[in-house]
């Protein structure tokens, strides 16, 4: 669908019901399949603002100008061709495969995730995580999702991480990030900090490259391992073609967030993993 959907989702969530900005994205959401064939007179009318009103909540959205944003408002399902599409990969799987066969799927990829799991990485994870006081944690659409669910894991342990759903303002986090700052980034393809180099929405293309933060990659690729811009990564295992990510991470955002907690309940001593 694209970045412009996602933008319009996080609009309509954290505007008041009441604001000329929850109705102009409700309205952009209802007819997002037309969007971009109006002009810019077509959608002030639809809203029912003025084009001044339009102007000003796309340039807010990240867009340069109406043509911008009418280039990014094309929609497919999958706009960027990812093979990891939710459509053509978890819906496409379901249309082919009995619903048994999906079930053996997320529980094979969660026993090889944990079977395969490196503990001396997460334990390097949980050290930075009590060591730096600054700590980001990012992912796109379902990665992001991951990040939000470890932000409230880690809360529980008193430690507090910033996310955010806003692809601008996570680059705007690693733009500003210093030394002393922890990036974790949630990518099943590893490619998160790449993508943003292909994407046409993004008018920024090296934001990523520039950050001075230490960066932790948590991922299903080994090759994205060995990116220079990454400090080191926690890798779990993808058994089949079907992306399972959504449900392994939250497998692996419980046993950090554990080995969170035991790390600072025992004065910094890392106990040994449980493992049957």
């Amino acid at each position: 669908m694209g970045i412009l959907y996602n933008r319009l989702l996080i609009t309509l969530n954290d505007s008041d019901p009441d604001s000329t900005d929850y109705h102009i994205a409700l309205v952009m959401l209802q007819h997002m399949t037309s969007l971009s064939s109006l002009s810019i007179q077509e959608l002030a009318c639809l809203c029912n603002v003025s084009k001044s009103t339009i102007s000003k909540f796309i340039r807010v959205l990240g867009y340069e100008d109406f043509a911008d944003f009418r280039n990014a408002a094309v929609f497919r399902d999958n706009k960027y061709d990812n093979p990891f599409n939710f459509v053509h990969d978890v819906l496409g799987f379901l249309k082919n495969n009995p619903g048994d066969s999906y079930l053996l799927t997320l529980l094979r990829d969660m026993q090889e995730s944990y079977a395969s799991l490196d503990w001396t990485m997460v334990d390097r994870l949980v050290v930075d995580l009590a060591s730096h006081e600054r700590v980001g944690a990012f992912g796109m659409m379902f990665s992001e999702s991951a990040a939000l669910d470890f932000q409230i894991k880690l809360g529980y342990s008193g430690k507090f991480i910033i996310t955010n759903l806003n692809d601008r303002k996570q680059m705007h986090f690693l733009r500003h990030a210093d030394e002393n700052t922890l990036v974790i980034i949630f990518s099943d393809s590893g490619d998160y900090i790449n993508r943003y180099s292909n994407i046409q929405d993004f008018i920024r293309k090296n934001d990523f490259d520039d950050t001075k933060a230490k960066v932790v990659l948590i991922t299903s690729n080994p090759r994205a391992a060995q990116d220079p811009r990454i400090a080191y990564s926690i890798l779990y295992r993808r058994t089949g073609t079907l992306h399972t990510h959504r449900i392994v991470y939250q497998m692996l955002t419980d046993l950090i967030a554990y080995k969170y907690r035991t790390y600072v309940e025992t004065n910094g001593k890392i106990l040994p993993a449980v493992k049957d």
